[in-house]
């Protein structure tokens, strides 16, 4: 099985990209996007800001960190399913979170495989 791995940088966003929820409201909007399951949600918050989330998926993940001083979002997305496109996962967050802003992208590609017996 072939799956892609994309991490983006998402510069020019707005200012609530330190909100917590507002970012858990991205990546959940991300995940049901591509039809993926949510099994569980971390966001830690750093001084004096900035905020990582990490949103758990039954086929992965979708990780945001943020950096507001800067006005930058890092997303990285796994998605364990070759049906499901972590292209319109990025595009759904870039909505919410930079909707004027630059994204670029990029990607890993893996071949998941059986261990030989």
């Amino acid at each position: 099985m072939r799956i892609r791995q994309v991490l983006a940088d998402m510069r020019n966003c707005e200012s609530l990209i330190d909100d917590e929820v507002k970012l858990l409201e991205a990546a959940i909007a991300a995940a049901k996007s591509v039809g993926a399951t949510v099994i569980g949600e971390h966001a830690q918050r750093y001084v004096p800001h900035g905020v990582t989330l990490v949103l758990f998926l039954a086929e992965s993940h979708i990780m945001l960190t943020t950096w507001p001083e800067y006005r930058m979002v890092l997303a990285d997305i796994l998605l364990c399913s070759p049906d499901m496109d972590e292209n319109r996962a990025i595009d759904e967050i870039a909505a919410r979170l930079c909707p004027n802003g630059v994204v670029e992208r990029s990607y890993v590609t893996r071949q998941i495989e059986p261990l030989p017996a």
